[in-house]
């Protein structure tokens, strides 16, 4: 199987399967792959050869897959990109008018527990320590940062007293950030 990728920015531009010629297998050519690209264009692409393997075929998009490289930066051959760690955030307050966003009552007071959990691709808690940063776009939190022991943590969120929408979001250096929405209700009369 041949590897082609861009020798600047190492991004992988495509891959080809090896081909049957005379009864011989052989990699195939920039040139067979790319008849009608110019030869001089091929200068900025590099590639490298590799087995065949059905992981590449089970999942042949480019985006999930870099070079792997020697320690002198030097392409041997290609590996799944890891996938990001992402925030994923819970409330305790509840939805009460049937449109998906859970509210508090607008009375200063009314409060909700958010928990923050650090969380992998298989929706797994990643045991570690995390630095989170959160803000909120009303209403009060608790804390502006915490530490998630172990990939989880909790803030309490208390409402204003403005009947408004608000959007409380969490960042983590090297995670994928996450945001959930709440409503502040009017105190029923």
């Amino acid at each position: 199987m041949i590897i082609i990728f861009d020798k600047k920015t190492k991004k992988l531009v495509s891959f080809a399967g090896r081909v049957l010629d005379c009864g011989k297998w052989r990699e195939p050519t920039l040139e067979e792959l790319y008849p009608n690209k110019n030869p001089e264009d091929f200068s900025a692409w590099g590639f490298v050869c590799i087995k065949d393997s059905p992981k590449y075929a089970l999942s042949p998009n480019l985006d999930r897959w870099q070079l792997k490289l020697d320690e002198n930066g030097v392409p041997i051959g290609v590996e799944r990109k890891p996938n990001p760690l992402k925030i994923h955030l819970i409330t305790t307050a509840i939805d009460t008018d049937g449109d998906a966003i859970p509210e508090l009552i607008a009375d200063g007071k009314d409060k909700a527990i958010i928990t923050i959990e650090v969380i992998n691709s298989r929706d797994e808690i990643v045991k570690k320590d995390f630095n989170i940063a959160l803000k909120t776009t009303g209403g009060t939190l608790s804390a502006r940062r915490v530490t998630a022991k172990e990939g989880q943590a909790t803030v309490e969120l208390t409402s204003s007293v403005e009947t408004v929408s608000v959007t409380v979001s969490a960042v983590a250096e090297g995670v994928k950030s996450d945001s959930i929405s709440l409503e502040f209700m009017p105190p029923e009369s």
